[in-house]
């Protein structure tokens, strides 16, 4: 069996952390060939202490459940029934040798074994084998980070962005931020494009990679972990230091699965782990002239740092989880055991670890991979030899701001993943405690002039596409066709391969209104469909509201799939075949208001159990708003 890269992955924790994971990882191995029909040891569920505790916060050791065999549910992993003896043998027999490691030099009064001596001082050269491996990855990093400044990179990353679009809409919620709220934290524009990107990216543009889909069947759902394999010509051209190799158990056809280190090539396939993430991301934040770090987290997680002007700060900015301004999300959210946190950009290379925790005692236990001293020394040559690329006196001051930074006391209240009670722009308006977008008025009317007038809008692509006798247009983005609209986002979810419209995460509610003009022209039916989609106690309200020739509302209805029929003094409709057919009885309205609001939900995730248009990334072709007027 060829090399496990997850047996290495295990050796970057340090002897103590990886003694634990031996025994723990032996205990279960030994449990599934002593048991192999147990359902105890087959199934682990994601929230187990085994797990989130013992496995989850270190390096290799999810890694190695994977290679052994086992597979993720929704919440839990599971090992299937035709799991592989010979591998469980492979890993025990490899780990025990891990755990228990044969001398490599005689045992006598005059000898010591290498593998004992430990460094009673600082060693600024690289005899140390410690700092030596240490040293290395920090070369490695500190050389890739120079890629994000090709020029040709940069200008094919610009054009992958809808900068218009994120600008627009970053300057709209700066200028509603700036004329409605008395907080005086020194926010600017350029802080709300991050946000911006930040949700961009998630939403629209990259997506998570668990195992990749068949190249057969173009599905993930069957898809087996078989081996780590070494990347042909192709894949080394493009920096993939590891290919995973995937079996379909429904076809048996063999899917490469190449972890590529190259952003122009994440460009293309737009997919990945929280590596490819990171990688991607820093680029795109380069490529718009933002100051940014790339940074590594020893326990088996990468993301990005930015630079806000405005706060004069460097913010934490992880785009796997959307997030912007978070530092204690690991350490106290996610419990994780942090060791070392480089921080990686053209000119610099700097611990940033304390910027990460609260618990600086506790991680200062766990730093034994290199000496304290020589690391201060070794990242300040490397970022000497660049220190040129930056105006020294601007850098130097950013140093001192930041030192400070990591000397002053965090505190992350009981509850909370942020290590800022203040200054977190985006958990303030998660929280509400910012109202800044109370509603936008984008003010768009449809100008009904003739029969037949449709518009229709298709989630997956968000694009309206609008019929009318003058011909066909297409318009992007599913804001720029509203008249108003509050607390509203597209969202998709990678993993099940759905996408929809949903509250933003804080407010209680959120609707759109679209409007639709009728120019004199006489409209005697409408006819609607319009999906929705509600979980637990969320709750969707459809209204069609008639307005006079001053705007004025003169009758409202709401639309109810649950009434067969209904009407007012003005309008009557009728549900059939999932259709409103909708006739006017007024023929001099002025306009037709159709206004949304989505509300309620249980829980955390509240804003999620009410959607629109809710469908699955593959019906590119289905439109589940489409109006027409006749």
């Amino acid at each position: 069996m060829s090399e496990s890269l997850s047996l290495k992955r295990l050796k970057e924790n340090s002897p103590k952390d990886l003694n634990q994971l031996c025994e723990i990882l032996i205990d279960l191995i030994q449990d599934l060939i002593d048991n192999p029909n147990n359902s105890k040891y087959k199934k682990l569920e994601i929230d187990s202490d085994l797990i989130a505790s013992k496995l989850m916060p270190f390096s290799g050791g999810l890694e190695l459940l994977f290679e052994i065999g086992y597979e993720e549910g929704d919440d839990y992993f599971y090992l299937p029934d035709n799991f592989s003896k010979e591998k469980l043998n492979f890993f025990l027999a490899n780990l025990k040798s891990i755990l228990n490691p044969k001398p490599i030099c005689s045992l006598n009064s005059d000898s010591i074994c290498a593998s004992t001596i430990v460094s009673t001082r600082s060693n600024f050269g690289l005899k140390n084998s410690k700092n030596s491996i240490f040293a290395n990855r920090l070369n490695s990093s500190y050389q890739h980070v120079l890629i994000y400044e090709d020029v040709d990179l940069k200008q094919k990353c610009l054009s992958k962005i809808p900068i218009e679009r994120l600008r627009d809409q970053a300057e709209q919620k700066y200028q509603i931020y700036s004329q409605n709220n008395q907080d005086k934290q020194p926010f600017n524009t350029r802080d709300f494009l991050i946000l911006e990107l930040l949700s961009w990216f998630k939403n629209e543009f990259f997506k998570w990679i668990n195992q990749p889909d068949c190249i057969r069947c173009n599905s993930n759902e069957k898809m087996s972990f078989i081996k780590n394999d070494r990347p042909n010509h192709n894949e080394a051209t493009w920096q993939a230091g590891n290919v995973e190799v995937y079996r379909c158990t429904t076809c048996n056809e063999l899917t490469r699965f190449p972890r590529y280190n190259h952003p122009s090539k994440l460009l293309e396939t737009r997919g990945g782990r929280c590596g490819e993430w990171a990688n991607c991301f820093c680029l795109i934040l380069r490529s718009l002239d933002f100051d940014a770090r790339y940074i590594l987290d020893w326990t088996d997680h990468v993301w990005c740092e930015v630079y806000s002007e405005s706060q004069q700060r460097w913010l934490h900015a992880d785009p796997c989880e959307n997030t912007l301004d978070k530092p204690l999300l690991y350490e106290h959210g996610w419990n994780k055991q942090l060791s070392y946190i480089i921080a990686f950009s053209r000119y610099e290379c700097l611990d940033v670890t304390w910027r990460y925790s609260v618990k600086h005692k506790e991680v200062l236990k766990r730093r034994n991979e290199c000496d304290e001293a020589w690391l201060v020394y070794y990242t300040n040559e490397l970022t000497k030899q660049r220190i040129n690329l930056v105006d020294k006196n601007q850098r130097d001051l950013r140093l001192i701001a930041e030192i400070v930074e990591f000397l002053t006391p965090k505190k992350a209240k009981e509850g909370e993943d942020l290590g800022r009670q203040s200054g977190s722009l985006q958990w303030r308006i998660d929280r509400g405690e910012i109202q800044c977008i109370p509603e936008i008025k984008n003010g768009h009317k449809f100008l009904v002039k003739s029969s037949p007038f449709r518009v229709k809008y298709n989630t997956v692509n968000n694009i309206y596409l609008i019929e009318e006798s003058s011909g066909l247009k297409e318009v992007l983005d599913w804001k720029k066709m509203t008249y108003k609209y509050s607390n509203i986002r597209h969202k998709i979810e990678h993993d099940w391969k759905m996408c929809y419209l949903e509250r933003e995460k804080g407010p209680d509610m959120g609707f759109i209104e679209w409007y639709f003009e009728l120019d004199k022209f006489k409209v005697k039916q409408i006819e609607l469909v319009f999906n929705w989609s509600v979980f637990e106690t969320g709750e969707v309200k459809i209204k069609i509201l008639n307005m006079d020739q001053n705007g004025a509302i003169i009758s409202d209805l709401i639309l109810d799939k649950n009434k067969i029929e209904n009407s007012n003094d003005i309008i009557k409709y009728v549900f059939d075949k999932d259709k409103f057919l909708i006739d006017l009885k007024h023929e001099y309205l002025n306009g037709i208001l159709l206004r949304v609001e989505l509300s309620k939900g249980d829980g955390s995730n509240s804003f999620q159990h009410a959607q629109l248009f809710r469908q699955s990334l593959n019906d590119i072709n289905q439109y589940l708003f489409d109006i027409s007027f006749y």
